[in-house]
């Protein structure tokens, strides 16, 4: 009897987990997309004085659950092997992105859409989180760079510039007009700091969602390509037509799982869906791409001690997707 009660708390307890794990790749989905940019626009929308501010402070709440996740993801591979072959799967065989409700096919550039809950991400979701992080990154880095000249330059800007940089610090009528260039000067030099802080934050996120994003993406191809065996093509994970086999039915899985079994339903990967994600990676995961993740970690992350990290997996990327077919 104490067995039965057991096994039916570790059950209930495992569907939690599973619950939990299916919300975060979910919520994933959403924040990498159109998702994230209608949050942004809406807090600007909500409170339009201190816009900037708040955009600001929810781009980095945003990347900040993104790294979080991805991180959570990483976790779960290692915590599941040391080995790809024996590894669960989080994300499904698909480089490309789930379509619309209409069957168009999303293409990698475009908007990301919600994902229900019953539905497992494809790997197309990493690839596109990926390369939003490093567009972010170079984005941010400009950004901190020109913050930190006009800090260092700060006696030399024009009063325009002053006047924009203290827009948001100064309340009441008159504004900045009403205060002297003194005090101009030193709301300007509180506001620069706060941008390179901000800034430097959003370069430390995003360098690590880029890390985990390729860690993730280098497990999950390293079984796919390597060591999946797939069944008959009428079992495929995917459904067959081009148009639609990016769309992830329903009830294509068995729900994720953090210890035990591979997480999907595997069985039913059929050799086209692996010649299908292998191209669809291999077109994603080009050369441009690649030069700026080896840019990302020049530019920022030499300073670390895990520098060579990502050109370490770039490097395994590529040779997976270079493997010739068996």
């Amino acid at each position: 009897m104490g067995g039965e009660v057991n096994s039916a708390a570790l059950l209930e307890f495992q569907g939690h987990i599973n619950r939990f794990q299916r919300l975060c790749l979910s919520l994933l989905g959403r924040l990498a997309g159109s998702e994230r940019d209608r949050l942004l626009k809406q807090a600007e929308i909500s409170a339009p004085g201190d816009s900037a501010e708040r955009r600001e402070e929810m781009e980095v709440a945003m990347q900040q659950v993104c790294a979080n996740i991805m991180e959570y993801c990483q976790a779960l591979l290692l915590q599941s092997s040391a080995q790809a072959q024996f590894s669960i799967c989080l994300f499904s065989p698909s480089g490309s992105e789930p379509a619309g409700r209409d069957g168009a096919r999303t293409d990698l550039s475009s908007t990301v859409p919600s994902m229900a809950y019953s539905r497992v991400p494809s790997l197309g979701l990493v690839l596109y989180l990926l390369k939003n992080s490093a567009a972010d990154f170079f984005r941010f880095h400009q950004s901190h760079r020109q913050s930190l000249g006009k800090l260092q330059s700060l006696d030399q800007l024009p009063p325009e510039e002053l006047k924009e940089l203290c827009q948001g610090l100064v309340s009441g009528p008159g504004g900045v007009e009403k205060i002297s260039s003194v005090q101009r000067s030193l709301l300007a030099k509180r506001r620069l700091v706060q941008l390179i802080n901000n800034r430097a934050k959003l370069l430390a996120l995003c360098s690590y969602v880029i890390e985990t994003c390729l860690f993730v993406l280098w497990r999950h191809l390293e079984y796919y390509l390597l060591h999946c065996i797939p069944t008959d093509p009428k079992d495929s994970l995917l459904p067959g037509s081009t148009l639609y086999r990016s769309r992830l039915a329903d009830d294509s899985f068995s729900g994720l799982q953090a210890s035990g079994g591979r997480g999907l339903s595997l069985s039913r990967v059929s050799q086209q869906d692996l010649d299908l994600l292998k191209s669809d990676m291999a077109a994603g995961f080009g050369e441009a791409l690649q030069r700026k993740l080896l840019e990302v970690e020049g530019s920022y992350s030499q300073v670390r001690s895990r520098y060579t990290f990502i050109q370490a997996l770039v490097r395994r990327i590529r040779g997976l997707l270079r493997q010739p077919k068996s």
